[in-house]
Formats: C-alpha cells, sequence, structure tokens
C-alpha cells in the first residue's frame, strides 16, 4: 500500500488528489480523494502522509464517541497522570469530584460537544458564584490537560482545544501577609511558655531562618541540622506532601534551588531552638517504647510520636494562635515565609542574594559557582537579622 499526490486538471482548473494504490490478492487498485480548488501542494502533501500514517499505524482511526466523563475516568487519570506530582494529581481530582466541579458540570457531553460557549459559560458562572481568577484558571488549564489529550488519542477531531477560545477573569495580585518582628517575638515567647515545641520550631525556622515552606518543614529530619560550635546550617534537601488517599509522599523540592543549605548564628535564637528541640527528641526517642517519630523533627508531641501531617500542622499553629495570642491574627503558613522576607527587606545592607538563596527560589542557580563566598555572606546577612531580631524585648 502506498500514499501519493497528483496533479489532475479540471474544467475549473488544476487541483491536488491524494492517489491510494494498493495489491489485494494479486489485483493492483487504486483509489482516489480528490482535495477542494484552492489547496496547496504542501497541504495536499501533509494529508497523504496523515493517510499513510493512519494506515501504517492506526493513529487517526476514527475511535468510539466517548462522554468527557468516561474518558477521564478511564483513559486520562489511569494512563496519563502516573508520573505527575502526589500533589498536582491531588489537586486535580479535588477539580473533578467536587460539588459544581468539573465532573458535575461537563460529565454527560460527549467531548465533540464540548465548545467554547459550554466552557465560557461555566467560567462565567464560577466568576457570579465567587471563584477566584486563580481557581478558575486552575479549573480551565486541567480541562485543557484532558481535551489536548482527548485531542492526541483521536477521540476529538479539532484542530485546536476549546479552552484556547475562552475569556478568563484578570488575576488579581494579592500582598502576602506578614507579621512583624514584635509579633514574632510575641509568638515565640509564648510559645516557650507553654512549651509549645511544634509552635516553637514552625515560627523559629520559617520567620527567623529562611522561610520554609510547609511540605519543606514536614520533610526535616535531625541529619539535615548542623549544630556545631563553630558553624551551623539547616540542608533541605526534600518535602513531603499527602495524597488523596492520607500517605505521606516524599518528593524533591519545589524547585532546584530548593534544595538549598542555610546558615544560622551559632548560639543565636534558631540555633538554642534547634538544640533543646533535639535534646527533647533524643530523650523521647531513647525512653518512649512506643516512638514512631524516626528522625524527623516535626512529629507529634505525644503517643506514637510520629510524622506530623502538613494539615495538623497548620492546625496546631492556629489552635495556639487562638488560644495562647489572642491578639494577633492568625496568618497562613505561608505567611511565615513572607514574613521571613519581609524582615529580610527591611533590614538595611541584607542582601538580596542571600534572600533568593535561602528561600529557595530559582534564580540562585546562577550563582551556584560562588558557593562558598555566597554561604560566607549569607551567614553574614543571617547574623543582621538575628542581632535585629535580639533587640526587640518581649
Amino acid at each position: 500500500m502506498s500514499f501519493n499526490v497528483e496533479k489532475v486538471k479540471r474544467k475549473d482548473g488544476f487541483r491536488y488528489r491524494i492517489v491510494k494504490d494498493t495489491v489485494i490478492n494479486g489485483i493492483r487498485k487504486r483509489t482516489y480523494k480528490v482535495l477542494p480548488k484552492g489547496t496547496k501542494k504542501s497541504v495536499a502533501e501533509h494529508i497523504c502522509n496523515e493517510m499513510a500514517l493512519n494506515a501504517q499505524f492506526g493513529h487517526f482511526i476514527e475511535k468510539e464517541p466517548l462522554t468527557f466523563q468516561r474518558y477521564t475516568e478511564e483513559i486520562y487519570f489511569p494512563k496519563y497522570t502516573n508520573y505527575i506530582s502526589v500533589s498536582t494529581k491531588r489537586g486535580y481530582l479535588q477539580l473533578y469530584n467536587a460539588p459544581n466541579g468539573v465532573k458535575e458540570i461537563l460529565g454527560n457531553y460527549y467531548l465533540a460537544e464540548i465548545s467554547p460557549e459550554i466552557l465560557q459559560d461555566m467560567v462565567n458562572d464560577y466568576v457570579k458564584s465567587g471563584k477566584s481568577p486563580k481557581t478558575i484558571r486552575n479549573h480551565v488549564s486541567f480541562i485543557s490537560s484532558i481535551l489536548t489529550q482527548a485531542m492526541k488519542d483521536n477521540y476529538m477531531k479539532r484542530q485546536e482545544v476549546p479552552t484556547n477560545y475562552i475569556r478568563l477573569p484578570e488575576m488579581v495580585q494579592e500582598e502576602g501577609k506578614a507579621y512583624t518582628l514584635q509579633q514574632v517575638r510575641t509568638i515565640l515567647t509564648r510559645a516557650q511558655e507553654t512549651n509549645n515545641r511544634t509552635v516553637e520550631l514552625l515560627v523559629g525556622i520559617c520567620c527567623l531562618a529562611g522561610g520554609l515552606r510547609r511540605s519543606e518543614l514536614i520533610a526535616l529530619k535531625w541529619e539535615d541540622i548542623v549544630l556545631d560550635k563553630t558553624e551551623a546550617y539547616i540542608h533541605v534537601r526534600r518535602a513531603i506532601v499527602e495524597d488523596g488517599d492520607g500517605n505521606m509522599v516524599e518528593k524533591p523540592t519545589k524547585t532546584k534551588a530548593g534544595r538549598r543549605m542555610i546558615p544560622i548564628m551559632v548560639d543565636g535564637t534558631v540555633y538554642k531552638i534547634l538544640q533543646k528541640a533535639r535534646k527533647e527528641h533524643m530523650k523521647w526517642q531513647s525512653s518512649e517504647p512506643d516512638f514512631q517519630g524516626g528522625n524527623s523533627i516535626f512529629i507529634l508531641p505525644h503517643k506514637p510520636y510520629n510524622l506530623m501531617k502538613p494539615m495538623t500542622l497548620y492546625k496546631n499553629f492556629k489552635r495556639f494562635m487562638k488560644n495562647e495570642c489572642p491578639e494577633l491574627p492568625c496568618y497562613r503558613l505561608h505567611d511565615l515565609r513572607h514574613t521571613y522576607i519581609t524582615a529580610c527587606t527591611n533590614i538595611e545592607g541584607f542582601s538580596e542574594l542571600s534572600l533568593i538563596g535561602t528561600v529557595g527560589h530559582s534564580t540562585i542557580e546562577n550563582s551556584k559557582r560562588y558557593q562558598h563566598p555566597l554561604m560566607q555572606k549569607t551567614l553574614a546577612d543571617m547574623e543582621k537579622l538575628e542581632k535585629t531580631f535580639s533587640k526587640i524585648k518581649a
């Protein structure tokens, strides 16, 4: 079987046609597909190649019409989400299964029926219901991923994905909230007074030592902490997230630059917090037969002392703020990261490069060849933060 392009003369001029040449039981048979007037030779050749691929590999064979729900649940999720991150897959499942979510709105439509108009109606309804522009864009991005794959699998015959033609609400850039260093001092003092090890570690590490992300905090182990008499640092190597089944899954940091070393001042505030917590951990580990915390830093402060889940960490902080610091706002854990960034930005002479390196932003990749000088400069900047914080009275 072969395919080729021929130019033929007609009453209204020349046209191109695709010739399919086959031999069956020794008998040669030719069939023709005449292309519309005005079709260029390059287009004709493209169609010819597509037909040849269709015949050889079956990539372009018409498939059974499927509903959006059936394709998503039977093909997309089982086949195409095995190698995405756990947190991304969990987010997709939430968008799909939520009340008034993607499944409820699009599930019963056949893939071929899903048009820009249907998708625009969905977006408009989401805007009216008060969903944020970011959430709406997440929905559309997820739908686009499914429809794009459906086109590649030949369940949809379209030139472009319908999501390309809808209008989305403008993004509103929200400023991150941040505690002042005076408020950080208050929170830290009350955590120490109430012996709340979790909040003491959380606020100390996040607000005064690099603004770690929640997933990075949960993943910290004591082998990542160096507390020598001459040097001290936190080595951020990994992250831990919770999958859709409630299991804790280890993964790489959010960015390559997320793997970083954060120097801390020897005998400074964070150094003493970590030193105290490590001694307490070793005491529990040696005296409690049911201890299940391993070498993790953020563990439950009671039996069986197992690894704390990300949401448990936030609930602990939220409960503490409500009970022990009722006069202060209770921000998100991510706002503790904003607190660190804001504090460093407000300290005169604190290097932007040090800030980028300690929070794990990707632009630090450009400075990796200067790793040693950078660590020395960053340590000097971290000492500026420590001295600024030490001047604040409880």
